[in-house]
């Protein structure tokens, strides 16, 4: 799947989670190849991770594989072969009738000595109707949410630090990293509510105005199971909502926010501070793929500014 080697880093769990031990392993594999392979980790066909992990591969890079047929590992993030991709990327399958919720976003701030991070993803996540109770290095979380604790062990971590953050009903990822114009915060996580509670869109647009967040996005995940994700299920998202910052939105084609009927763009905010509120029409069940592809396409318009 890659030309550069592949270091698996195996578990036999049927439900993995982010341990102290699996991230050590993860870490040590890292340092041991020294840039001649791309570590990963390697599960069962038919295992389901937490979202917190999840989150953190994404976040790190760190491909999640599993054995196929005939010895070959597979990419347990895309889909599986019982979802069979068209030429237009669309997937048919069954996913669960009772989606998830997926959350995430970042935002640029000025690298300075002051800087306290988690202030960002708490406010955005408020405004979905979430409070962050408790944070980590690994599961099970047990430390009471901390702004300040967070900073520093981010800050321990840099250039790239990743924390698990949970609350009631929610679980993912809390990442920092620098870049030459500052330091991104950037977050992931997952919910299973009550599907005609889902988070309030303008009061999500309203607060990503207000912390000139770079992204925002808000998708129902339909291949989740509650709070975890089973492989080859992770693609089966449906965007709903996607916000772009003032940096990010520019450049997009017109005729690109107009490929998926009932999509609407709205420019929020004042300049030089807009925000594209990109929103999509509201579903109850699984659109085959076709609002992710379009906001595929948005987002590679937007990468390849």
């Amino acid at each position: 799947m890659r030309s550069i080697p592949l270091v698996p880093v195996p578990t036999p769990a049927a439900r993995p989670w982010l341990s102290r031990k699996l991230r050590r392993d993860l870490q040590e594999a890292g340092a041991a190849t020294a840039g001649n392979g791309v570590v990963a980790l390697q599960t069962l066909p038919d295992a389901s991770a937490s979202y917190p992990l999840v989150a953190f591969l994404k976040a790190a890079g760190i491909p999640w594989v599993v054995e196929g047929a005939g010895g070959q590992l597979h990419d347990a993030l895309v889909a599986t072969d019982a979802l069979v991709a068209t030429d237009a990327g669309v997937t048919t399958g069954a996913p669960q009738v009772s989606p998830a919720v997926v959350i995430y976003g970042s935002v640029l701030h000025a690298a300075s000595a002051d800087l306290m991070l988690g202030t960002f993803t708490s406010g955005m996540l408020a405004a979905a109707g979430s409070t962050p109770e408790f944070m980590g290095p690994a599961e099970p979380l047990q430390e009471p949410w901390d702004p300040a604790l967070l900073t520093a062990r981010l800050r321990e971590n840099m250039p790239w630090g990743i924390e698990l953050v949970s609350g009631h009903g929610f679980a993912g990822a809390v990442t920092a990293y620098r870049t030459e114009a500052g330091v991104v915060e950037a977050f992931d996580v997952i919910s299973a509510p009550d599907v005609d509670a889902l988070p309030d869109s303008a009061a999500l647009e309203a607060a990503a105005v207000g912390a000139n967040a770079q992204e925002i996005g808000l998708e129902l995940h339909f291949g989740a199971s509650g709070l975890s994700v089973p492989a080859g299920r992770e693609a089966l998202k449906v965007p709903q909502l996607l916000i772009l910052g003032p940096s990010l939105h520019r450049s997009i084609p017109e005729t690109l926010l107009m490929q998926h009927e009932g999509m609407a763009a709205e420019v929020l905010g004042q300049a030089p501070f807009q925000h594209l509120a990109i929103r999509y029409p509201a579903v109850s069940a699984w659109d085959g793929g076709i609002a992710r592809v379009t906001q595929q396409r948005i987002l590679n318009a937007v990468q390849s500014q």
